[in-house]
């Protein structure tokens, strides 16, 4: 049995996460401390509280820090994979769950990321829109007209996000319905992000990785910008820059993990959304999917394994 573990990305969280698990695990205690302290962030009442949990800057090594947290107690417990993978924040966690970065040099520079992500605009000139029932050609067929609306996250066969400014965005809602769509609705979140609008911004965030150190990872871990995993000798750097400004191709993820081979499939993290999705793909041909984001999905996950 092949088994991936998968890591979710910004729009996941939940005031709370890890609430329950913070004062009962010391194994998930102690990483999650370590994340704290390298973010230099109150992780604990972003978390449990909801405190700063609307600005990208926290959100995003909240998620990491719980996500690392839980894998730290997995991996204790003796569970491992071959496959590490991660919706677009969640790369920085397959990254370090391979050993390219630290926990808590990676929660500092997710903390970096996600600034330079919501200072690239002023809030309300940019956003994201989520738009659910038509396949990547349908959406790209809309916008093809809009010079500064783009394809952000091809998250499955029948969700697309786009990234654009928020006029644009407003026109295009109704559009997409009127199209077919079933769902169509702005996200809550700052910027145009993994656009061209963000090429600037992708820029400034090329000179802090330029001074982070990468380790070399022997497991497999997917780019989002390949829709595939990493080949030896791939700039690191380079990709996760390009990642911040270009398509993240979550489904071409997917489908190259099924098509490797995957049988095995454990979201680890806040939410179920990367569960789900491969549900709906794979379950009906018997593939393993569980996802992991509290106590009470832990103890179930545990005992189904018998341990």
């Amino acid at each position: 049995m092949k088994t991936a573990f998968l890591f979710p990305g910004q729009g996941a969280q939940k005031i709370g996460m890890g609430m329950d698990l913070y004062d009962h695990n010391i194994i998930y205690k102690q990483t999650f401390n370590e994340c704290q302290d390298g973010a230099q962030l109150d992780l604990q009442k972003a978390c449990f509280l909801g405190d700063r949990m609307n600005e990208s800057e926290v959100v995003q090594p909240a998620i990491f820090a719980h996500s690392m947290s839980l894998l730290a107690v997995l991996r204790d417990a003796g569970f491992e994979a071959d496959i590490y993978a991660g919706l677009s924040l969640g790369e920085y966690s397959a990254l370090t769950t391979a050993g390219a970065l630290d926990a808590a040099q990676c929660a500092a520079l997710v903390r970096k990321r996600g600034r330079i992500m919501d200072n690239a605009y002023e809030k309300g000139v940019c956003g994201m829109l989520s738009v659910i029932g038509l396949d990547i050609d349908k959406v790209s067929s809309v916008i093809e007209d809009y010079d500064n609306v783009y394809v952000a996250n091809h998250i499955s066969e029948l969700q697309i996000v786009i990234s654009g400014y928020q006029s644009d965005l407003s026109e295009l809602e109704p559009v997409f319905l009127e199209q077919g769509a079933k769902m169509a609705a702005k996200l809550d979140v700052a910027g145009p992000f993994h656009s061209t609008l963000l090429s600037e911004a992708a820029k400034s965030f090329y000179d802090v990785l330029s001074a982070e150190p990468i380790g070399e990872f022997s497991k497999t871990v997917y780019a989002n910008v390949l829709g595939k995993p990493y080949e030896s000798g791939s700039d690191v750097k380079q990709l996760l820059t390009d990642q911040m400004c270009t398509r993240v191709r979550w489904h071409e993820c997917t489908e190259n993990m099924i098509s490797s081979g995957i049988d095995n499939y454990i979201e680890i993290g806040p939410g179920n959304v990367l569960g789900k999705l491969l549900k709906r793909r794979i379950g009906k041909d018997g593939a393993s999917v569980a996802s992991i984001n509290s106590a009470k999905t832990l103890d179930k996950f545990l005992a189904k394994a018998g341990q």
